[in-house]
């Protein structure tokens, strides 16, 4: 896809409205995001006299509005200066029975807030005895009575009092009605990204967003910010990488020095598990703006990962040296302790970056993986689910509800995580590889097959020895036949790889085992010799096996 310089110069100018639009009902998050990809557009598009400042004083959406006379204007930039210093109640109250959409946005906006700090309050200890998750915001119910009364009887609302009802809708669980309006806001005014991920939280699996695609692909025709929600959306379903870079690459195009593409970019790699690019990537980002501390904690996790002490403990220092108190900063000072083996230290850090963002499904996940790490699996439980309550889309908590299941001897139970798990990830072995071992351990080996034949078609890397599995499952399903077919399958594989682990050893004794019995003496005694260099038991079950061959022979020469 190629985009034409039409739509590129009106993409251009729905960004530059909404910076303005979303800063004046204090939507910082879509601000910044609209600033953000602004300032990495290509040069050549840009118009660089210095009248163009002048030209772009008023937008179009707000002149579709009534007009603020100048008692509204005065209440409104008073409560305005009141959100900033994080009074919300003062704020709501200032603007109270005012009906222009803009103040009554915001005095309903900052009633919400009010509300969400309310709540945070109330539950401040991390898994405490006072943490409650199911403690609710107290303004919930009045903003929504507010807001339904108007939207039933047909009241004119505006794009923003219909995103703030969408918010409603769906803390309440009614998502199918959230949905609706949500796109209805969006219709009104499609440049408000915080809109677009609030609707993107409502998309649960990949036939949902197929389906969504479809709807707005026929409704929102050329929409660039359509686009960049579909990409991004695809991100965190882990839909095919290719899907992600048809929609990504014409747009890159347009943005090359936007930080926020770049980073959507390491992500990408990261989540396809390419960590080479995705830290080239990171690193590239880092270098453009050192002080940007967004997706940073994607980057230390990959450090994690990959072990890069250095780097990490360097990444950590600068970020706390830039904003110590910010929930990124505290994730990726824990994942430096983590690094270290310092589990207590980590888990105090992981705290911290709850108290700041208790939605922050993330941390969430990565500190149940550290009770895990302590052995304390009715901790890394709690966390996992408030992990899949944030996002159920995110396949590492229901993989590690899976692990600790296992840690406590359920795999019955540890079955239904994984198979969540592998609902979301598909095309990752390692979800597959976690689901078979616990139905074969629950002795359900035709499901355990299916699984590890999974696991050998999306094992690209042969890091899992799928092979073998499947060979020792058929052998305990008594079918000889067939695991001979996957220990020779196993050999040929290692012998390509010149691998050199105790599974070739496995593997040369099984077949040597098979052929024997199938009277192939030269054969087995081939296979059996593949085990001879290795450590006991293998060197010593293979002599033993060389001796019988041996011994066949002679008896067989002497009949």
């Amino acid at each position: 896809m190629i985009y034409k310089h039409d739509e590129i110069e009106r993409f251009k100018h729905q960004l530059q409205e909404s910076v303005v639009v979303c800063a004046d009902r204090c939507l910082y998050n879509a601000t910044k995001w609209s600033a953000e990809l602004l300032d990495g557009v290509k040069e050549g598009t840009l118009d660089l006299s210095n009248q163009y400042g002048h030209q772009h004083t008023t937008t179009g959406y707000d002149a579709s509005l009534p007009s603020v006379n100048e008692l509204e204007y005065n209440k409104y930039q008073y409560a305005k200066a009141l959100f900033h210093m994080r009074q919300y109640e003062n704020a709501s109250y200032i603007l109270r029975g005012m009906e222009n959409p803009k103040l009554k946005f915001l005095r309903l906006y900052a009633k919400y807030l009010a509300g969400e700090k309310r709540k945070e309050e109330q539950t401040q200890e991390i898994l405490g005895s006072a943490d409650n998750s199911l403690t609710e915001n107290p303004e919930l119910n009045s903003i929504y009575d507010e807001l339904r009364t108007a939207y039933d009887e047909n009241q004119t609302m505006d794009a923003f009092c219909l995103y703030l009802y969408g918010i409603i809708l769906r803390k309440r669980g009614d998502n199918q009605l959230a949905a609706s309006v949500l796109l209805q806001s969006l219709k009104k005014y499609e440049c408000n990204w915080s809109a677009w991920m609030e609707l993107g939280t409502l998309v649960l699996n990949k036939k949902m967003f197929y389906d969504l695609q479809k709807l707005l692909d026929a409704k929102m025709t050329g929409s660039l910010i359509k686009n960049l929600f579909l990409a991004r959306l695809a991100l965190e379903l882990h839909l095919p990488h290719q899907f992600y870079s048809d929609i990504m690459t014409p747009l890159t195009a347009i943005f090359p020095d936007s930080t926020y593409i770049k980073a959507q970019w390491a992500i990408s790699f990261y989540d396809t598990m390419d960590y080479n690019e995705s830290e080239v990537l990171f690193d590239d980002l880092r270098r453009s703006n050192p002080y940007r501390l967004e997706d940073m904690d994607v980057f230390s996790n990959l450090l994690y990962l990959k072990d890069s002490k250095e780097k990490l403990s360097v990444l950590a220092h600068q970020c706390d040296r830039i904003d110590k108190f910010r929930p990124e900063t505290c994730c990726i000072v824990a994942n430096y302790y983590s690094i270290k083996r310092e589990i207590p230290l980590s888990i105090e850090y992981f705290k911290r970056a709850l108290k700041l963002n208790r939605n922050y499904h993330w941390v969430w996940t990565l500190l149940g993986h550290d009770y895990i790490e302590m052995k304390n699996a009715n901790a890394a439980i709690e966390c996992y689910r408030r992990a899949t309550d944030y996002n159920p889309r995110d396949f590492r908590a229901w993989y590690g509800l899976g692990q600790a299941y296992e840690v406590l001897k359920l795999p019955y139970y540890a079955t239904y995580y994984y198979q969540k798990a592998t609902d979301l990830r598909p095309h990752d072995p390692r979800m597959w590889q976690a689901l078979g071992g616990c139905y074969e351990a629950l002795g359900r080996h035709n499901e355990s097959l299916d699984c590890f034949r999974r696991v050998n078609e999306c094992d690209k890397d042969g890091r899992h020895n799928a092979l073998i599995q499947l060979a020792r499952i058929f052998d305990k399903m008594e079918r000889p036949n067939a695991a001979a077919r996957y220990y020779l399958r196993a050999i040929e594989k290692y012998e390509t790889e010149e691998y050199d682990g105790i599974e070739v050893a496995e593997s040369g004794l099984r077949l040597g085992r098979y052929m024997f019995s199938k009277n192939r003496l030269g054969d087995a005694e081939r296979y059996a010799k593949i085990a001879l260099g290795y450590s006991f038991p293998y060197h010593d079950e293979a002599q033993t096996l060389l001796d019988e061959i041996k011994n066949k022979r002679i008896s067989t020469f002497e009949t």
